[in-house]
């Protein structure tokens, strides 16, 4: 394997801002005389990596290319340069990048490395320039709640001045760092509760619906509590946030509507609060509800809104054309859902993780299951199903839609097999997580139509009697939207009774 095979990755995903901004800073270091033509080797390497993004480059294509003898030390020499480039103010300061408060916070980090490195001398002649440079961070910090830089200036005006002003003052300052703590360690548990639910939505539930509704409404309760106590803006973000997550638990989506634009509001009118990418997750989560009040042409539009507020080749961006195609897949609308996976499954993120391009692979099966085009969906499934490899919830609906499309190509003979497979499969999977009830009764059900040849026999009692209960609403065995199941089983079983 090719040392510092990690900085070709990288430099191939830089954007055109931060190439030019790089380009720009190798350059200024290897400014040649009128005398010299050539370039510096770093830079051409620099440029040629960067205009080859999609190629997967070798160390011997980059020394004879380039010419260059001890590749790896130049390859970890440009890195360290990259790095510099893209601290430089220069970059951060770029609005078209970086949001106000994101631009606040890297100067309040440089200050305090600037003071940090300034302590280093004992020099009476800088203490001014030390008090002013703390008094700035301490004031911008606390106007701007930006609590871990807010403590570490206040440890530094500690140290500097505390033993000068006296017990009082060291005191009072202490006082200071311990409330500021505090403050940082609630939004970091704000932060903490809301990841814990994005882990369990998107793999193996880690919640049953009884632990989530408890999470939720312990979590709602702390952080109303932690609000009240410090006011941290941010810890308000997250506490609407989990509030949006209790109104979906609990399916109560006309408030969840409602509450959302609430936040999208707060966010516009709050410095601290505020950023693009906090307006298009807000809409996301508008486009979300708006597709559980079976509102699909305002869960494509706010899906769509949302992306205005992404750069297009981030996670978000995805996250936000996937909510688009979960609006035509329950709308049926077929067509403009292949057009949507087309592009997801060309978007530079999706290749970023087995998972995704596990998953998209699989929405495109489902669309063309559902458009009768099985031979194709079958294969695309089996392809899922390698690249999945037994890491998530979805690996269970996938392996039902492959029973399923064995069914519709009527190749009864591989099909007890498949189900005695996933019985299998969702019984070792139990063991380590929760699988939906729904799950195992769907299998139930298949090991009942195995009697008749997996037809539907109405005489059937234990099959009746399981398909009522999967067909049910608003049960906690009812199919759901954003779930793994994309095509319901039940409707799929009625219609085909239908045949």
């Amino acid at each position: 394997m090719a040392r510092n095979l990690h900085i070709v990755k990288f430099i191939q995903s830089l954007n055109t801002i931060e190439i030019q901004i790089i380009e720009d800073y190798l350059h200024s270091i290897y400014l040649l005389s009128n005398s010299k033509k050539k370039e510096s080797k770093q830079l051409m390497l620099f440029r040629y990596i960067s205009s080859n993004k999609e190629k997967l480059i070798t160390d011997n294509e980059l020394i004879k290319n380039i010419a260059i003898k001890d590749i790896y030390s130049q390859k970890y020499s440009l890195s360290i340069k990259i790095y510099d480039a893209l601290l430089l103010s220069k970059h951060l300061e770029n609005k078209e990048i970086f949001n106000e408060r994101e631009q606040i916070v890297f100067s309040l980090k440089k200050k305090i490395l600037l003071i940090k490195s300034l302590r280093r001398s004992s020099n009476q002649g800088r203490m001014d320039t030390l008090n002013l440079l703390l008094a700035e961070t301490v004031k911008i910090a606390k106007d701007n709640q930006v609590f871990d830089v807010l403590v570490e200036a206040l440890i530094q005006k500690k140290q500097i001045n505390g033993i000068r002003l006296g017990p009082k003052a060291f005191e009072n300052i202490n006082r200071e760092i311990f409330y500021y703590e505090l403050c940082f360690k609630c939004v970091q548990n704000a932060n903490d509760a809301y990841y814990r639910l994005i882990l369990n939505k998107d793999f193996i539930n880690s919640f049953s619906k009884e632990k989530l509704d408890s999470h939720l409404k312990n979590s709602i309760k702390k952080l109303a509590r932690d609000y009240k106590n410090t006011k941290a803006h941010e810890v308000n973000y997250y506490l609407h946030i989990l509030k949006l997550e209790y109104y979906e638990h609990n399916r109560e989506y006309l408030k969840g509507i409602k509450y959302c634009n609430m936040l999208i509001n707060l966010l516009r009118k709050s410095k601290i609060m505020y950023s693009k990418n906090r307006i298009g997750i807000a809409l996301n989560t508008l486009s979300q509800f708006s597709i559980y009040a079976k509102k699909s042409a305002d869960g494509v539009f706010n899906a769509q809104k949302a992306q205005r507020f992404f750069i297009k080749n981030s996670l978000n961006y995805l996250l936000s054309k996937e909510l688009e195609l979960y609006a035509y897949l329950y709308s049926y609308n077929y067509k403009d859902a292949y057009k949507c996976i087309e592009e997801m499954l060309q978007h530079s993120m999706t290749d970023t993780g087995e998972f995704r391009k596990s998953k998209y692979i699989y929405f495109k099966a489902c669309i063309l299951f559902a458009t009768k085009q099985y031979q194709f969906a079958l294969e695309l499934l089996n392809k899922s199903l390698e690249i999945e490899k037994d890491k998530s919830k979805w690996n269970i609906s996938l392996r039902i839609l492959i029973i399923m499309t064995f069914l519709e190509l009527n190749k009864i003979n591989e099909v007890g097999r498949l189900v005695e497979a996933l019985r299998k499969y969702i019984e070792r999977t139990k063991r380590t997580g929760i699988i939906e009830e729904r799950y195992i009764l769907i299998v139930k059900l298949l090991r009942e139509l195995e009697k008749n040849g997996y037809e539907f026999n109405p005489a059937n009692n234990n099959a009746t009697k399981i398909l009522t209960l999967l067909a049910k609403k608003n049960t906690p065995l009812s199919w759901n939207y954003y779930t793994p199941e994309i095509i319901p089983f039940h409707k799929w079983l009625l219609d085909k009774k239908t045949y």
